[in-house]
């Protein structure tokens, strides 16, 4: 059985674009090289770049390191910062409903 999506237009990309820009803003930001992250991350040469450009899409498990290495945690939260409630238009809030956000950690 097929599942259907709200997006029809939409690619698994399209998702993931701007929790990858919060990244790459974040590791300006600290000043890290793409061949620090790469090394930190200990990937292969010119992953974190083909990540960024979406050549290649990261797994969650890499997302989650990828914040880690710049000192930041990836969180889901509601655009009204409430979470959704079961209801008719259940589906519709699951799908335009919720967010990733980048936090930078503070100690």
């Amino acid at each position: 059985m097929a599942m259907k999506f709200n997006y029809p237009k939409k690619t698994r990309t399209d998702f993931l674009k701007d929790v990858v820009l919060l990244l790459i803003a974040r590791r300006l930001e600290l000043g890290i090289t793409q061949d620090e992250l790469n090394h930190s991350l200990g990937v292969a040469d010119r992953l974190v770049s083909k990540w960024e450009c979406g050549i290649r899409t990261p797994t969650s498990f890499h997302l989650y390191c990828w914040a880690d290495a710049l000192e930041s945690k990836i969180a889901i939260t509601a655009n009204d910062n409430n979470p959704p409630t079961v209801s008719d238009e259940m589906e519709k809030a699951v799908n335009d409903n919720i967010l990733f956000n980048v936090h930078h950690c503070s100690d």
